[in-house]
């Protein structure tokens, strides 16, 4: 509230909005909703909302950081979140598709000017190293003047700055690269000088003449890569000068990118200057004499110039980070960009300057002390200046950090000079480490007078770099007492974290403490040849008992934390690109809350360092009973905020992965009973406090999911049982365990406890199929696990509980299944009648006073005096499913809105149905008689068709549909598809040159289709149906037939006159015949659909799949006329995707019908990449014709064939150079569209080709073709970029309107 508002003014506004809302709200006919004390108690409610106005501590330092975790419950004020009332009070942040249609250009531009950098760079190497030096000089410096004046030329323009800036960066390049070629050429020989100090001077000169360049354009980007290169000339000069010289040059080279960060008063080249030597000097630490690219990286040997160095560096980092708080970066505008949020300078610049202070510490980490006084130097420098950035005056701080830093620097010298040597050996005492002690103490007093001033991000963020300096000063590789300190040091962090955590009611403090520790038992404590960091480099190694305890006392932390911030979530970048729409899945699943996130992480981590050796049996049994016990009795005290019965899924499974690695499948079982007993128990709490059946989804608790769940998770530990896994893993301790006779007996005593749990409810759930599916899948295999155990007393067990519960569930089920349908057809015409009859009665009352004659014109005079509308819900969901269904099947007659979706299911003639199948498929397998074991299978199928229709039209309802085709027909037609592949890959003999089966399943598919047709009305929707059923079917069993070896004919490869006149011409001619009378039977509904002015009814999809399924069966000629139809009928639909199927699908049918009639008319042989080439530049053409007749509806297609020919022709022709070309072509067509019709998807695949076409270049190079070659390539490229470029620059406004 601002000061001169009126307090007054401000509560009735206030006030008004409260009342407005409430008013808005929707509440149904809740009457309770209008009592008066209610409404008091939610206006008080509402106006302790709008109050809350928490002012948040914002950390300049950190700037404005994502955070990692949010605060459970905090979804409604998050940017975009809908009000319970519908409101929305923070527009909502743009996702990565918008953010990509937004910005995406210039992004996509500043990836072109990059790549023009590179093929630049790189045609100036092939003209430094191929040519002769004196035609290489030459090219080189007029490549340097063409790049130089392009940048005096666009610089001062604003659209065209960018790229003048990216020449003269290009420029300055190639000549250093000059520079360094006149050296290699020996043309520096001759100076008065020594060739190595010429070098530098003219390298020294050409960072002066960068400098000027930057200063001239005002540009931070040239004075950045000066200063770069002054860095590498640094590191050059330790070949001369040694490690001193390298020292001196780093400092130099950092003083003046500071210093030009003054000058300029730029933030990009304070926060790279911060960056760029911390990276530097860890480099030159670390590097045990690299060479890169012809540089050597010397390591520094004297410990103190390293120290001297760091000293300064820091000094000079923490003052430029503090002074450059506020100021815009690049580093924080590429977080930003990202999605990740603004970080300040100080954060972003320090932390990424971090990595290399720490490189240079893990150099000297086996030196404790003196690795401990790089680490307090770092933190007392950059804590002061984080304290002075947050507030602190540097007057108190002066004398903790300021005053003492002098004097502890000399005599840090002085010990390392010798001069205390007897003193410091007397007391054991060593320089660096008596350093870093005082320092330390120092720092610990400032840090505890202004402990205030620390934010919640610092904190977490500091104690994950406690724990990693620890874990890289610490020796922990012995399995005893460094190890132990480790986890005991690690500890103290951890539990400081956590209690910091429920103290600062800090979810992103919380979030670390929890996921942290195991990410880093993650990193540190799995097999060490498979860790993510290597043990070479931090060897660390735990014993296997201290583990287990330490895993345990992180279970325990876990629900300690999680009690509080249980709902805490993490934050996947909600604006990362590409990941918003994946985050907000996540988020609004809750997987990612802190006590499913934190479940799944211990899961995950305890799977991957378990084995022998590392963690004891104990331990595991232990730990992962003891995470389900936990998590279900926080589910039982309702502290539980998460998913249970999702956890206890990923828990039972993996329960049943490390079965089958060790074994021990009782204890798994008992754990995962008792759990579900005790979240059964929560189900049947829920529904006596008056819970719904929505409620008890919502909160993961329906009795029929968690038994079903309980039932299927049993069943894997007996199958892991039954399969008798022979490479099974001993654990430490494993032989105390149970024996495996033991372990089965116990499991099966487990689980008819189990199966008697879901007895008990059976009647009363909500579905009775899945659960009952699942006990006898259960039983079933413990059965076949007793068998295998040879044991007698489980399976005489099993099966006695399988008589038992089988009677009981068949009895339900019967009873429940035989009404289901007629209940719900009689009930729901009795709610309508009851709605009509309701507004009848309303219409009427609103009629009396004007007489039965007026009724219509009142109610029309009231509809527009209050503009009341009555609509009814459940009518317009039903109108919705009725024009889903119109699309496949006629209408019932008169009661087709309200019960034409309600059908007769027929469970018993689909049993007999899959039993004749199944036992048809057997004996085909088996015997091999095919031809009369499918004529059977069509006759029985009729047979049971006839009696399942007979039945619905008895009850008045119809059978349900698949595709349009009757549930019971469309299951005989698959199942004569299994029998025939079942009777092709069968023991018997198969003849490829044989096709007599193939009719024989073709005509069967065509009277079981036919038979769906007779006494049906609505021919015209299912006709379409039962021709794709046909179609679709004999193209799957093709498909199938060919994959798994059934001796069927390839499609396209095959001659149909080839063979014998009875057993493969007749055959295939006949289903040829029959395939191209599908074809004008379904062009013929087509035809008429269209002539009478109706709907589409199928779409591009349906159509493209007629399409593509009809080719397959057919040996050429049906394929034709297939795809001339689709093109003819997609033009006439408007469907562009059917065109473009058709259209780069003629190649295949074209030449599959050359395949054979060459052998009888002379034809010219080509190539099928020859067919594909032409059709692709005919597609080139059409696309021509889309962008000049403003046909966009046709351009995507027209690009898609232009990619998917040109690409398949150019691998046809076996040549690289030749792919090359074609991708160029492609790249062109995409480019030139996507910018005349200003379509940025189109640029974007037009920047892909272009990249597509230079990989093939770099294998065709790689393969042995010439640098000529490639650099005709290379000039080719940057003509295209360089054009794309300045069309995309000068026309960026144009762009930008999209």
């Amino acid at each position: 509230m601002s000061e001169d508002s009126n307090p007054k003014d401000d509560g009735v506004k206030r006030d008004e909005m409260i009342r407005k809302k409430n008013f808005s709200r929707a509440r149904g006919l809740d009457i309770s909703s209008f009592m008066i004390n209610e409404e008091k108690d939610e206006q008080e409610s509402e106006s302790v909302d709008l109050e809350e106005d928490v002012v948040k501590d914002i950390d300049k330092a950190m700037g404005e950081v994502v955070e990692l975790f949010s605060r459970g419950g905090d979804e409604h004020k998050m940017a975009g979140a809908v009000q319970k009332d519908g409101t929305v009070i923070k527009p909502p942040e743009n996702d990565s598709v918008t953010d990509m249609s937004i910005h995406g250009e210039k992004r996509l531009g500043f990836g072109l000017l990059i790549a023009m950098i590179f093929i630049w760079s790189a045609i100036g190497t092939i003209v430094g190293t191929v040519l002769a030096p004196v035609v290489s000089a030459t090219g080189l410096i007029l490549m340097v003047i063409i790049g130089l004046l392009l940048g005096e030329k666009w610089i001062p323009n604003p659209n065209m700055r960018i790229l003048g800036v990216t020449w003269v960066i290009i420029s300055m390049k190639l000549f250093y690269g000059l520079a360094i070629d006149m050296w290699r050429w020996d043309w520096l020989v001759g100076l008065p000088i020594e060739e190595g100090q010429a070098l530098g001077i003219f390298l020294l000169s050409a960072v002066g003449l960068n400098i000027f360049l930057a200063q001239r354009h005002d540009e931070d980007a040239i004075a950045a890569q000066a200063t770069l290169i002054l860095l590498v000339i640094g590191s050059a000069t330790g070949a001369l000068y040694g490690e001193l010289g390298i020292a001196v040059m780093i400092a130099v080279g950092t003083m003046m990118l500071h210093g030009l960060a003054l000058l300029r008063n730029s933030g990009n080249l304070a926060s790279l200057g911060i960056a760029v030597s911390y990276l530097w000097i860890g480099a030159h630490a670390i590097s045990n004499n690299w060479n890169l690219f012809g540089l050597e990286i010397i390591p520094f040997e004297d410990d103190l110039i390293l120290f001297l160095l760091m000293v300064c560096i820091t000094a000079a980092n923490a003052t430029m980070a503090a002074k450059f708080v506020d100021a815009d970066n690049w580093f924080s505008s590429a977080f930003k960009s990202l999605g990740l949020g603004k970080p300040g300078l100080w954060s972003v610049s320090v932390g990424l300057g971090m990595i290399g202070a720490l490189l240079a510490i893990a150099a000297n980490r086996l030196e404790t002390g003196y690795a401990l006084a790089q680490l307090v130097l770092l933190l007392t420098a950059f804590s002061a200046s984080y304290l002075v950035v947050r507030g602190v005056p540097w007057t108190s701080l002066a004398p903790w950090v300021l005053v003492p830093a002098p004097f502890l620097l000399a005599a840090l010298s002085l010990m390392v000079s010798g001069a205390f040597d007897a003193e410091l050996e007397r007391f054991s005492l060593q320089p660096y480490s008596l350093y870093a002690a005082m320092t330390a103490l120092f720092t610990a007093s400032a840090l505890l007078r202004h402990q205030t001033a620390v934010s919640d991000h610092v904190l977490w963020a500091g104690g994950l770099v406690i724990v990693t300096l620890l874990t890289l000063l610490i020796p922990a590789d012995d399995q005893s007492t460094g190890s132990r300190t480790l986890l005991i040091s690690q500890g103290i962090v951890w539990i400081g974290l956590s209690y910091l955590a429920v103290q600062r009611n800090s979810p992103s403090i919380a979030g670390t403490a929890v996921i942290a520790p195991w990410i880093w038992l993650l990193f540190f404590a799995t097999d060490a040849e498979n860790r993510l960091i290597s043990a070479d480099f931090i060897p660390v190694a735990i014993a296997e008992y201290d583990l287990a305890m330490w895993m345990g006392l992180l279970l325990v932390q876990q629900v300690w934390v999680n009690i509080e911030h249980g709902e805490t979530g993490l934050n996947i970048a909600s604006r990362l690109a590409g990941l918003s729409e994946f985050s907000a899945r996540l988020r609004d699943s809750a997987v990612l809350q802190l006590w499913n996130l934190s479940f799944l992480l211990t899961l995950f981590v305890t799977w991957a360092i378990t084995r022998p050796g590392a963690l004891p049996a104990y331990g595991l049994y232990g730990i992962l009973c003891a995470l389900l016990a936990g998590h279900v009795a926080m589910v039982y005290l309702g502290k539980h905020k998460g998913k249970p019965r999702s956890l206890m899924t990923v828990w039972g499974i993996s329960a049943v992965a490390l079965s089958w690695t060790y074994g021990q499948a009782a204890i798994w079982a008992l754990t995962l009973v008792a759990a579900c007993a005790v979240l059964l128990h929560v189900s049947d709490r829920m529904k006596a406090s008056g819970a719904n059946e929505f409620e008890l989804k919502k909160a993961e608790a329906l009795p029929g999911q968690l038994l079903t769940l309980m039932m299927g998770l049993l069943s894997g530990f007996f199958v892991i049982i039954a399969l008798d896994p022979l490479n099974m893993t001993v654990l430490t301790g494993s032989e105390n365990l149970l024996a495996e006779e033991y372990n089965l007996l116990i499991l099966t005593i487990i689980t008819l406890a189990a199966i008697a749990l879901y007895l008990v409810r059976a009647s009363k759930l909500e579905k009775l199929l899945p659960p009952a599916l699942s006990a006898v899948g259960l039983m079933v295999v413990m059965i076949l696990a007793g068998q295998v155990q040879d044991s007698g007393i489980v399976v005489l067990l099993t099966i006695t509980a399988f008589i038992v519960s089988g009677a009981y569930l068949a009895l339900q089920g019967e009873f429940r299944s035989g009404m289901r349908a007629l209940a719900r057809k009689e009930e729901r015409l009795a709610r309508i009648e009851e709605k009509r009859q309701r507004l009848a009665d309303f219409i009427s009352q609103n009629s009396e006073s004007e007489g039965q004659e007026n009724v219509d014109k009142e109610v029309e005079a009231t509809k527009k005096d209050s503009n009341l509308q009555l609509i009814d819900v459940e009518l317009l969901d039903l109108a919705e499913k009725q024009r889903k269904r119109a699309k496949r099947a006629g209408s019932i007659g008169q009661y087709d809105l309200e019960v034409g979706d309600i059908h007769h299911r027929p469970v018993i003639v689909i049993s007999f149905l899959v039993t004749v199948i199944l036992a048809s498929m057997f004996l085909s397998f088996t015997t091999g008689n095919g031809f009369t074991i499918l004529a059977f299978c069509v006759m029985v199928s009729i047979l049971f068709i006839t009696l399942a229709r007979l039945r619905a039209n008895q009850i008045g309802l119809r059978l349900p549909d698949v595709m349009g085709i009757e549930l019971p027909i469309a299951i005989s037609m698959a199942g004569l598809v299994l029998v025939h592949i079942t009777g092709r890959i069968s023991n018997s003999v198969i003849e490829l040159d044989d096709a007599k089966h193939l009719a024989v399943i073709a005509v069967g598919l065509t009277i079981l289709s036919g038979v769906g047709l007779l006494g049906r009305s609505d021919l015209g929707l299912r006709i379409p149906n039962a021709l794709e059923g046909i179609v679709y079917l004999l193209a799957f069993d093709r498909i199938i037939c060919v994959i798994i070896g059934g001796e069927v004919p390839l499609p396209f490869q095959f001659d149909p006159f080839d063979g014998a006149l009875m057993d493969w011409i007749i055959p295939l001619v006949f289903i040829e015949i029959l395939m191209l009378g599908f074809l004008f039977g379904f062009d013929w509904v087509e035809g008429e659909r269209i002539k009478r002015g109706l709907a589409d009814h199928r779409g591009s999809g349906g159509r493209s799949a007629w399409l593509v399924f009809a080719s397959m069966v057919s040996f050429g000629p049906a394929a034709i006329l297939a795809l001339l139809f689709g093109i003819r009928r997609g033009w006439s639909w408007q469907q562009p995707a059917v065109v473009m199927i058709a259209w780069v699908m003629l190649p295949l049918p074209i030449h599959g019908t050359l395949f054979w009639a060459n052998n009888y008319i002379a034809l010219p042989v080509f190539g099928m990449n020859l067919t594909a080439a032409i059709l692709g530049v005919v597609s080139i053409m059409f696309v021509v014709w889309s962008i000049v007749e403003s046909k966009g509806i046709w351009l995507a297609s027209a690009l898609w064939s232009v990619h998917i020919l040109l690409l398949s022709a150019g691998i046809g022709w076996g040549d690289l150079a030749i792919l090359s070309v074609f991708v160029m072509i492609c790249s062109t067509t995409a480019w030139v569209s996507g910018i005349i019709t200003l379509r940025k998807s189109w640029r974007v695949f037009g920047a892909l080709d272009l990249v597509i076409a230079w990989i093939i270049s770099f294998v065709m190079l790689s393969q042995g073709g010439s640098i000529e070659s490639m650099l005709t390539v290379l000039v080719a490229s940057a003509g295209l970029l360089g054009l794309v470029t300045y069309l995309t620059q000068t026309y960026q406004a144009e762009m930008e309107k999209e």
